[in-house]
């Protein structure tokens, strides 16, 4: 038993009666966010079909240290407020996103990452469908743009992180499908794996190691210049994913 439920002893008492945490260093704690997605990017020329990107979600600071510089959707935590609370809190009030698909990145704790104080940020990964998002106060970034951009404090590393970690899941989870439409194509699929993984995949193998996943919608596209696709969706099955916090 711990926490709420334990007994506390006399002795005990007695100890955090006289405890002064004030001889201790102030360390403050912040959230942050990396909120990826995949946007089309549509062409003029019919004959080709329109690309995919990956894009992460900034936000322009107004206020010193970094003031307009872009940075990851971050806050302050509460004195007694859950760290799953604070992300929430964020997103909503710096991005205007609700209930999307998160789970906690990394600790990032250098003495010197702030030249405000000492401040250790909790990251988180956050994912959704560009496509249903409604964004306010953000903007969205194609991932290869932010590398000729100054980003605040070390997000630019936060980033970094998050992506290995994206890219090490998508081979054994479902966690890709929390960026995709309700409806697409095979080819929209592994394109968006392509993009995360960084490299091409084989049609044929992509196809059987997918198929499982998915359920045939009945529909076809019907893109003009191009051959009809056949449109699947995501299988109604839990995703196979790490929750908020784990």
């Amino acid at each position: 038993m711990g926490g709420k439920d334990r007994a506390t002893g006399e002795g005990e008492k007695e100890f955090l009666s006289n405890y002064h945490p004030e001889k201790y260093a102030c360390i403050s704690i912040t959230v942050d966010a990396i909120v990826f997605g995949v946007m089309k990017d549509t062409t003029d020329n019919y004959r080709k079909l329109d690309k995919q990107s990956l894009k992460i979600l900034l936000v322009k600071r107004e206020n010193y240290p970094y003031k307009d510089c872009y940075s990851l959707p971050g806050g302050f935590v509460g004195e007694k407020e859950p760290f799953e609370d604070t992300l929430q809190r964020v997103l909503t009030s710096k991005t205007g996103l609700t209930d999307i698909y998160s789970e906690q990145l990394y600790t990032f704790g250098s003495v010197e990452r702030d030249p405000r104080m000492r401040i250790v940020s909790c990251a988180y990964i956050s994912l959704v469908d560009i496509n249903q998002a409604k964004i306010e106060g953000a903007e969205w970034f194609d991932i290869e743009d932010i590398q000729e951009m100054e980003l605040a404090f070390d997000h630019r590393m936060i980033i970094e992180e998050a992506l290995k970690r994206l890219r090490g899941k998508i081979n054994y989870t479902d966690i890709v499908f929390h960026m995709m439409p309700q409806e697409f194509t095979i080819s929209e699929l592994q394109e968006v794996y392509e993009i995360i993984l960084g490299k091409k995949l084989l049609q044929a193998a992509f196809r059987r190691t997918i198929s499982e996943k998915l359920e045939d919608t009945g529909k076809m596209t019907s893109n003009a210049g191009h051959r009809p696709s056949r449109i699947f969706r995501y299988k109604k099955v839990p995703l196979v994913t790490a929750g908020m916090g784990e």
